[in-house]
């Protein structure tokens, strides 16, 4: 299933921090246009650089379901940013 929520978050030491909820469902909605216009030239590309593209495109939506649990934490002396994707 492809992710449906991202959560950014930011913190420092000193003070209080934020959270910020992305409904990812609503971007996938718009962008869905545009993937649909950029599909036949991913499909040539890939032609012409004699990939398969039907195997190529599987493993990029397997890649992109598979973000769904990803918990990522970036921290330095001042500060925490962490991303979770659900």
């Amino acid at each position: 299933m492809i992710p449906l929520m991202l959560v950014l978050g930011f913190r420092t030491y000193k003070r209080r921090g934020f959270r910020l909820w992305i409904p990812l469902f609503l971007v996938w909605l718009l962008l869905l246009p545009l993937v649909l216009v950029l599909l036949p030239f991913a499909f040539l590309g890939l032609a012409l650089m004699r990939v398969n593209p039907f195997r190529a495109l599987l493993t990029g939506w397997q890649i992109f379901t598979g973000l769904k649990g990803t918990h990522i934490e970036v921290e330095d002396g001042n500060a925490l940013v962490w991303i979770r994707i659900y």
